[in-house]
């Protein structure tokens, strides 16, 4: 449902939430993301300028986040890489059609939700479930010896 330029946005700041005060290369991002990194590099951009990260150049230099975790929410982070929930079709105008006029409210609801969802949702929290998913890999790579 989110475009993939948004994912790709979701997946670098959530890289830049786990290297902490870290600052890191497009080049590490897209390697442990496996993105493109030229997209990727546009997408930062896109990022920096939306104010949600901050980059450093020279050697040491590299992207880190510009806010706290809990302090982004992800309908920032689509909206500063120009994601455009799809409206819903209008309903069409065939008063007979009731099959249509159901799944165009459907659509409605749907796109709705989801942006509710972007505008609930914090940086941090989807961090918190990466961390948790990451331990439950753990735990059954550990089982598995």
């Amino acid at each position: 449902m989110l475009q993939r330029r948004t994912l790709y946005a979701l997946k670098a700041l959530l890289t830049l939430a786990q290297a902490r005060e870290t600052l890191c290369s497009v080049s590490h991002i897209a390697q442990r993301q496996q993105l493109p990194a030229p997209m990727l590099e546009q997408v930062l951009l896109q990022l920096r300028r939306a104010g949600l990260v901050a980059a450093r150049r020279g050697r040491a230099g590299g992207y880190g986040l510009a806010q706290r975790a809990n302090s982004i929410c992800l309908a920032q982070v689509a909206a500063a890489v120009g994601e455009r929930l799809q409206q819903a079709k209008p309903s069409p105008d065939r008063e007979d059609n009731a099959t249509d006029q159901v799944l165009a409210m459907l659509e409605r609801r749907l796109q709705r939700s989801l942006a509710k969802t972007l505008r609930e949702t914090t940086l941090e929290e989807l961090f918190l479930d990466l961390r948790s998913w990451q331990a439950i890999l753990e735990d059954d790579n550990a089982l598995m010896l």
